[in-house]
């Protein structure tokens, strides 16, 4: 299986979820609600606190491959204990403790019979998800057990015969920890935590614009207004420069409110996208901690920006999997 290697033009819009299982009704509002269609859906799906078979999501694939849509997984080892965030230790998995799950799952992978993209583990360089171990233990052995489970979780769903998912390692565009204001955390680079051009079909990135609406007083810390060229130039230029035959992703972006003019920067964004060349980009459509969601302001402009820029979803995973 090999990705492409050129980028077809238009670039594919996606839409990014919080929330399981994807629906139609999910869908149908995202479509009112923007005006857009979705040529990629993103969506967030935990390993069970123990180890059992079942949890493949066919439900939501195929209600996002009969919208003509490519289904991506953003699959995070982790379960919640009372609220709490539980890592699943990197020893359990890589001694089989989690097999029967990961097997299962790759099975019915490969009874799907459909291209989709697994999201393996997101921004592993941030503290917060310290795949693997507790966050205390988050230091300079995190990239090599990421990428030791990476590897493993990869080779299982190979045996399994599961050759039609595609793999994104998909590292945050900012470290935390990192040497700007920590000169220990020299280890924390993204592509430290890359598990090898074998193991990889997509280059993904994350990074937000958080403009004006965090401040110390309240947040513990002061956001600005960021262009998108400078949110994404540092880690693109790593990624690409390493493994520069792989296909280029964002796979999480949104735009505050405050402190700029967001239709400006959606159209910064997509020009940005274009020169350097990426397949894709997928908006957080979401209220978490702002409302990310790319019509909070009521200010459709941005619609024929994307609409300028699109093209059919299926398209691009096809040709990946040939």
């Amino acid at each position: 299986m090999s990705a492409p290697t050129s980028n077809p033009a238009p670039l594919l819009w996606g839409t990014a979820l919080d929330g399981y299982p994807v629906t139609d009704k999910q869908l149908d509002k995202i479509e009112s609600d923007t005006k857009l269609c979705p040529a990629m859906v993103v969506f967030f799906l935990q390993w069970p606190a123990q180890s059992k078979a079942g949890g493949f999501p066919v439900t939501s694939l195929n209600t996002i491959l009969q919208r003509g849509a490519v289904p991506c997984i953003t699959w995070e080892p982790m379960y919640y204990e009372d609220g709490v965030e539980k890592m699943v230790p990197f020893q359990k998995i890589l001694k089989g403790g989690y097999d029967l799950y990961l097997n299962d799952f790759a099975h019915q992978a490969k009874a799907f019979n459909q291209p989709f993209i697994i999201r393996f583990a997101h921004e592993m360089n941030l503290q917060r998800y310290h795949w693997g171990t507790s966050q205390k233990e988050f230091g300079p052995k995190s990239p090599q057990i990421y990428q030791q489970i990476f590897r493993y979780v990869v080779n299982l769903f190979r045996g399994q015969g599961a050759d039609q998912v595609l793999w994104a390692f998909c590292p945050n565009a900012e470290s935390v920890p990192n040497m700007t204001y920590d000169p220990t955390s020299g280890w924390n680079k993204p592509f430290a935590y890359y598990p090898g051009d074998d193991y990889v079909d997509i280059l993904g990135m994350d990074g937000y614009n958080w403009g004006t609406t965090q401040t110390l007083e309240k947040h513990g810390w002061k956001s600005s207004w960021k262009t998108f060229e400078e949110i994404f130039f540092s880690i693109y230029r790593e990624l690409n420069a390493r493994a520069p035959q792989k296909p280029l992703f964002v796979f999480e972006t949104a735009c505050a409110d405050m402190g700029g003019e967001k239709s400006k920067w959606i159209a910064e964004a997509f020009h940005t996208l274009n020169k350097w060349k990426f397949q894709g980009v997928v908006w957080f459509q979401v209220r978490k901690e702002i409302d990310w969601r790319i019509n909070s302001s009521g200010n459709l402009s941005y619609t024929q920006i994307v609409k300028r820029s699109t093209s059919p979803g299926l398209f691009w995973i096809k040709q990946a999997h040939e």
